[in-house]
């Protein structure tokens, strides 16, 4: 019998070649798209040039894009043995997962490969708002004594530690319980959060004296001294954060964003800050990505990073790692459907 056809979309694995070559392979039959444009992708599917594959597997993120956003005109053509759409990366927001799983298609994700890093970036970032980092090394980095002493006596005087403090998350996913957790111990903040489904009181109870949950985005902006954001964009959270969630915040609160860039409404943001209401901000994802905003880039009260939340080798090595197994938790050795991936995206809009 036949191996079952995997198509394999972006660059060569990397890492896990053992697995790769003993686990996957002796499982599937792998081909690789070798179009270069959504235009030549979209024709080979119409002439079945990959045959009847059962799973699509992207190991990379950042390659593997080169058809576009996979919207209901490109998931249309795809034949119906495919199963299972397994991709590197926590977000999902270049692909229309509820449309996949209309067809019956399987959207997974890399939830879990990327907690520890993200979160170790969000715990960065937090310190930075409230210690002005950002502000200290633009003035060391000039190497002028005067601009040194300025920012010295300055940033002493509009500081504070972020102990006993409020972090309002919003999400409570599988990154921000991490980040929640070393908040809390290595910190010594106070978690508060808002999601669209409370948590258990026993996942609650397991951040301190217990995390506080809020119904509504609003109620949690107005308590929270740093808000960091945790959710996937979609046409619900674009500019999730607008003009009214800022002025729903505390005066004087932070704002962290290790998310998705339009999340936030960065002229909104923008405006917060230059008024005074919003202490500080620390970006790691941008709206017009890799664009950043001029505007925040001249802010010494803001930081900004390069969407490395999850750049650590780690991460890397796990994804691709985590997408083989995805594919082989549900793909059997007919091309049939064996089970569920351990990380899925859209189980909500499967058929039963």
């Amino acid at each position: 019998m036949d191996k079952p056809i995997v198509l394999h979309i972006g660059e060569p694995i990397k890492y896990n070649h053992d697995f790769y070559t003993n686990e996957f392979c002796k499982r599937f039959h792998v081909v690789r798209n070798d179009c270069p444009d959504r235009a030549a992708f979209m024709q080979a599917l119409k002439a079945r040039k990959y045959g009847d594959f059962s799973a699509i597997y992207r190991p990379h993120f950042q390659t593997g894009g080169e058809m576009g956003q996979w919207d209901e005109e490109l998931i249309s053509l795809l034949p119906p043995s495919v199963r299972i759409f397994a991709s590197a990366g926590a977000g999902y927001n270049w692909a229309d997962v509820e449309a996949l799983g209309r067809r019956g298609i399987w959207y997974a994700n890399g939830a879990g490969a990327s907690d520890e890093a993200v979160s170790d970036t969000g715990l960065y970032m937090i310190l930075s708002v409230f210690r002005n980092f950002t502000r200290s090394q633009l003035a060391a980095r000039t190497c002028d004594p005067t601009k040194f002493d300025e920012a010295h006596r300055l940033i002493a005087t509009i500081s504070a530690n972020p102990k006993g403090h409020i972090l309002g998350l919003v999400g409570l996913g599988r990154i921000s319980k991490r980040l929640a957790y070393k908040a809390l111990t290595a910190l010594g903040m106070t978690i508060h959060y808002h999601d669209v489904v409370r948590c258990p009181p026993e996942v609650e109870q397991e951040l301190g004296e217990g995390a506080t949950f809020h119904p509504t985005l609003h109620g949690l902006l107005a308590v929270a001294d740093c808000v960091s954001l945790h959710t996937p964009l979609t046409a619900e959270t674009r500019d999730l954060m607008d003009t009214a969630a800022f002025a729903a915040m505390k005066p004087g609160a932070r704002l962290v964003n290790t998310a998705r860039g339009p999340v936030v409404n960065e002229e909104a943001l923008i405006t917060a800050l230059r008024s005074g209401h919003l202490a500080a901000a620390a970006l790691d994802v941008h709206y017009h990505e890799p664009q950043v905003s001029k505007e925040l880039a001249a802010m010494d009260n803001v930081t900004l990073t390069t969407h490395v939340g999850g750049g650590a080798l780690d991460t890397r090595i796990n994804f691709e790692l985590n997408a083989m197994k995805n594919i082989l938790a549900v793909v059997g050795e007919d091309g049939g459907v064996i089970g569920e991936p351990l990380t899925p995206v859209n189980k909500v809009v499967m058929p039963l």
